[in-house]
């Protein structure tokens, strides 16, 4: 049977699997996902606020008009966010916390539950952001392939789609990150983008194995 690829960009029809892929996205390289953790103590699964920040238009990390999908044969099989970082001082963290309040009526949070999971974000995410300062004119971002479909080139297919994309938005530069560890993307980065910045352990107190910034100028 015929493979037939295509791209396209995604709608909010997408959003159950656009959710479901930036879980897995935020899994690697590790076995649970800082959403997972987050979420844990108020008894709401990741993917479920997941899908509710991007029906609340809550994800700074790209919003659903910014993703681009890939699909084979007519199903979606892989996607990644391409964006405009925030000119915002401090607000590249992946959650609009002034959205907050929308998400959490949506999920029935109690006030309690809301002030939590809003402390621990803090603590994660915005104790120290200087890591999370753009690098570049457009950010890729959430680089997923279902796992049935790894290995068969769709890393490519959505980086030569992410860079039409910039190019089209009249973008000089494109960047991406990589938590170490995950050395399947990193080996596909380093294809497209030259090295820009490493963040090593002993930066994140060994909470993180350290991430490398990529870049990539667009320029002719």
């Amino acid at each position: 049977m015929n493979c037939v690829e295509s791209v396209r960009s995604a709608t909010h029809k997408d959003i159950p699997f656009l959710a479901r892929m930036d879980l897995e996205a935020s899994r690697a390289p590790f076995d649970e996902s800082p959403w997972e953790k987050l979420l844990a103590p108020t008894g709401t699964p990741a993917v479920e606020f997941i899908e509710t920040m991007f029906r609340c238009k809550a994800s700074r990390w790209g919003q659903v008009e910014d993703f681009l999908i890939v699909e084979r044969n007519g199903k979606a099989v892989a996607t990644c966010a391409v964006f405009c970082p925030s000119e915002l001082a401090g607000a590249n963290s992946p959650l609009d916390l002034s959205k907050l309040p929308h998400i959490a009526k949506s999920l029935g949070w109690s006030i309690p539950t809301i002030e939590s999971f809003e402390q621990a974000y803090v603590e994660i995410w915005e104790a120290d952001p200087s890591f999370l300062k753009p690098q570049a004119d457009m950010i890729v971002e959430t680089v997923a392939v279902l796992p049935s479909h790894r290995g068969s080139g769709l890393g490519h297919s959505l980086m030569k789609a992410a860079f039409e994309r910039a190019q089209q938005q009249g973008a000089n530069s494109l960047g991406v990150m990589v938590v170490h560890g995950n050395k399947p993307a990193q080996s596909l980065y380093e294809k497209y983008f030259e090295r820009y910045t490493t963040f090593y352990p002993a930066y994140f107190n060994y909470t993180l194995p350290g991430l490398t910034k990529y870049r990539a100028s667009l320029s002719s």
